[in-house]
């Protein structure tokens, strides 16, 4: 019986290359470090981060879970600790990791898209970005997502 050699599962996406094609969806995994100690966050791909504001937001009131036959249902309400809090908190911790980070960043408007980009723009360790523009939780700007790769 011989021993398998290492097996390259990188892929890319547009510029965009990951060790692995396993990524942690936005939403699902918080900032990626509430997960650290369930998971060895060196063997994702990546993930990317819950979604980013200019501002930090609240999210809706309790209660947000709600257990269904078939699942369960969810009003979160786009809860974040707003980008530059990110930046100066969640970002260096993150840098230990070998996943790129994917920031999943919202707005109200063009505006607030361009600055929160920016903050980001500014700071170390991101591989990109993913536009959050169809949100149920937001009034305006419904369309598609989109993602973005970093300079």
């Amino acid at each position: 019986m011989s021993s398998a050699g290492a097996v390259d599962l990188s892929v890319r996406i547009g510029a965009l290359r990951l060790r692995n094609p396993i990524l942690a969806a936005s939403g699902t995994f918080g900032y990626g470090l509430e997960f650290a100690h369930l998971v060895d966050l060196n063997r994702l791909g990546g993930f990317v981060t819950k979604g980013l504001s200019r501002e930090p937001i609240e999210g809706a009131p309790a209660p947000r879970l709600c257990e269904t036959p078939s699942g369960m249902l969810n009003a979160v309400g786009l809860q974040n600790v707003g980008v530059r809090a990110f930046v100066a908190e969640k970002l260096p911790a993150l840098r230990k990791f070998n996943a790129a980070v994917i920031a999943n960043v919202f707005g109200y408007t063009l505006e607030d898209y361009i600055e929160v980009i920016q903050v980001l723009e500014d700071a170390e360790g991101l591989a990109g970005y993913e536009l959050n523009v169809s949100c149920p939780n937001v009034k305006k700007g419904v369309c598609s997502s989109a993602a973005i790769h970093r300079r």
